[in-house]
């Protein structure tokens, strides 16, 4: 992340990573490792680039994963080794690099941490140089394409994706898709949607939801792109 403020990464700004249930977890990741078509038997070395307070971490490390974490902020660091202790994590600024050996993972998730990246092209140029051929990234950031953006502005309301002052680099579909492209990465497949990452999971709780998104203009985005 950028250099911000200290005091805008206070415990309350990490609260819903810290109190977010395994279960929960496991069902966001879960869907995100799918969309990916990324499992442990043939992606082992996975790198949980921003994982802030380690929600993901158990469940990738139940899965077979090899995995890491990292953050720029410390304090998450810290709840994510209680949560996961036997994971190795690094505090490292994203803007400024990975500190990892070239082809030396197999999967980086990223997920809602590019939005927080003032030098997006430059991440992305390293997780391509640090992912082994036929490597995956896997990322989930807002969605700038979000019905609700324009309909907040009319209603004198706030839209979510600009609640959070550290969100400096919000994303279309588009410009997203542009960007992996450019870095050099194939494969480059994207969806939107009410939460993407949980929407398997809403069909099959059978939920009728009073608004249904069309595919492009959903409150999420959600990518995968292949080395």
């Amino acid at each position: 992340m950028t250099q911000l403020e200290p005091k805008l990464y206070d415990e309350k700004y990490f609260a819903g990573q810290i109190t977010k249930s395994d279960e929960k977890a496991a069902i966001q990741y879960g869907n995100l490792l799918k969309f990916g078509k990324v499992s442990a038997a043939t992606y082992p070395r996975l790198l949980d680039a921003g994982c802030g307070a380690g929600p993901s971490l158990p469940f990738l490390e139940k899965q077979g994963f090899r995995v890491i974490g990292s953050d720029y902020i410390y304090f998450p660091l810290l709840e994510a080794q209680k949560r996961a202790p036997g994971v190795p994590l690094l505090n490292c600024n994203l803007d400024q690099g990975l500190p990892f050996a070239d082809e030396s993972l197999d999967v980086i998730l990223v997920s809602e941490v590019i939005e927080h990246l003032s030098n997006d092209k430059l991440f992305l140029q390293e997780a391509l140089r640090a992912l082994a051929p036929g490597g995956v990234l896997l990322l989930t950031t807002p969605n700038l394409w979000d019905i609700r953006r324009p309909i907040a502005k009319l209603t004198g309301q706030v839209w979510s994706g600009y609640r959070d002052p550290t969100h400096i680099n919000l994303m279309t579909p588009r410009r997203l898709a542009g960007l992996l492209k450019e870095a050099g990465f194939s494969e480059v497949r994207w969806k939107t949607g009410i939460k993407p990452a949980y929407r398997r999971s809403i069909r099959r709780l059978n939920l009728r939801l009073a608004l249904p998104y069309p595919p492009v203009i959903g409150n999420g985005l959600m990518a995968a792109a292949v080395k």
